[in-house]
């Protein structure tokens, strides 16, 4: 039989849901949450849980990015749409069709009590008519968790209670359910997690071994994918920047290798990102065994930092990492770095003294401008003159400049949904904050 991976951990979400438990992943960004949320969501997964439990269940992934509203109604609708997309070659004609009738009633709802009403009539028409256990694997949920009003989040837990063994959750965050929220009258439904939060793992090697020749790069021999297992430490988005960097290196360079891939744009902006998802103590933690690596912390700060991933046998997970947070220090901490930074000389642009790839013509041009209007509204006639020429006000519309900025966005924007620079007010125009946008 096939496998899957973070194999333990994926048996270990497969054999609760099997018994009836609901289960939560709790990751850092890029340390593999979604791979195996998807793989949950494929037959070898649908295979080991009838072996499990002798039943069997359809596990459907959702992807909480995809919500078109941070919202309740938002949630309803990315729910359904993910179990119409799914489950249309799966299930009786009738039954699709009742689905994609209350589909359309969420997405049309003008109050939350008719969106909360069609959602519950579509879950109840599926578990009662499916002929299988329904688990929903509700990944990247943090934002949309966290907006939930609780009334939306007793009526999931008031589903489950309903239908138990025939419907089933797996959450996928950053943080623990209760760190997300806390509120005493949600615990309802994080309760359903309490006894099976799994923190993400590292990477196996035979897995790290596989995500890099997945990458299909010819020139990846035994030493190199060796050099990327040791800088990465088991981190997947770290594992595959590294990738990209080891793989371009000179023979005699793989002994430097720790500072050479230290100082490229993806690798850096991999590290930054995990450091901007720590809070302020987990930083202040991290600093010290970065800057000490033979201290010692609390044992209780210790596992904290290891349920995060950000420690394995007593040592930060990752000399990549590491060495990032000794510069970092070095440098003046995170109040030099943070800003867009723009060397009109050699082109080169840098988001938290992290240096981009390169830009666009255009690209340039657009960035340009609002980083000489920083914190700055610039409307699309602005945009057009400046980026196109006057010549193109007319020809230019606002799909188009919306596409370049789109395009700019997911350049300097660790996360270009939830950007922190680069901000749209909808029907006025765009602005570049010359400091982060707060959480």
């Amino acid at each position: 039989m096939a496998t899957l991976p973070y194999e333990s951990t994926a048996r270990a979400v497969l054999t609760d849901l099997a018994a009836g438990r609901c289960a939560a992943l709790v990751g850092l960004s890029n340390t593999g949450k979604s791979t195996l949320m998807q793989a949950l969501s494929g037959q070898t997964a649908e295979r080991m849980y009838t072996k499990l439990c002798g039943r069997k269940a359809v596990l459907i992934y959702v992807d909480c990015n995809r919500a078109v509203a941070i919202s309740a109604q938002g949630f309803y609708e990315v729910v359904l749409r993910s179990l119409l997309e799914a489950l249309a070659d799966q299930v009786a004609l009738d039954v699709t069709a009742t689905l994609r009738s209350h589909h359309q009633e969420v997405t049309d709802a003008v109050t939350a009590f008719n969106a909360s009403l069609s959602f519950n009539l579509a879950l109840t028409e599926l578990c009662e008519h499916l002929g299988r256990d329904l688990c929903l694997l509700i990944d990247e949920f943090d934002e949309l968790y966290t907006a939930l009003d609780d009334r939306a989040l007793l009526n999931l837990r008031a589903l489950r209670d309903r239908f138990k063994d025939r419907l089933g959750y797996v959450t996928a965050t950053v943080r623990t359910l209760p760190e997300l929220r806390g509120a005493a009258v949600e615990d309802e439904f994080a309760e359903m997690f309490a006894r099976s939060t799994y923190p993400m793992p590292a990477l196996e090697e035979d897995e790290a071994r596989l995500v890099v020749a997945s990458l299909n790069i010819s020139s990846m021999g035994a030493k190199r994918v060796g050099t990327c297992l040791e800088l990465a430490g088991g981190h997947m988005g770290l594992l595959v920047a590294a990738a990209q960097v080891v793989a371009g290196l000179e023979a005699e360079q793989l002994a430097e290798a720790l500072e050479a891939v230290g100082q490229e744009p993806m690798p850096r902006a991999e590290c930054l990102k995990i450091w901007n998802q720590l809070t302020a103590e987990e930083q202040e933690a991290v600093s010290s065994m970065a800057l000490d690596p033979g201290g010692s912390l609390p044992p209780q700060q210790l596992e904290h930092l290891e349920n995060l991933g950000l420690m394995r046998g007593g040592s930060l997970f990752s000399p990549l990492f590491a060495a990032f947070v000794a510069r970092r220090l070095r440098a003046g901490g995170e109040a030099a770095a943070a800003g867009v930074r723009l060397d009109p000389d050699s082109g080169d642009v840098w988001v938290d003294e992290v240096r981009i790839p390169v830009l666009t013509d255009l690209e340039y041009k657009l960035l340009q401008l609002l980083h000489d209007r920083r914190d700055k509204l610039t409307d699309k006639y602005q945009i057009v003159t400046a980026v196109w020429g006057e010549g193109y006000l007319d020809e230019i519309d606002d799909a188009r400049v919306e596409k370049l900025v789109s395009r700019l966005r997911s350049k300097i924007e660790q996360d270009p949904a939830n950007p922190r620079y680069l901000i749209t007010q909808r029907g006025r125009g765009y602005k570049l904050l010359s400091h982060p946008k707060a959480e």
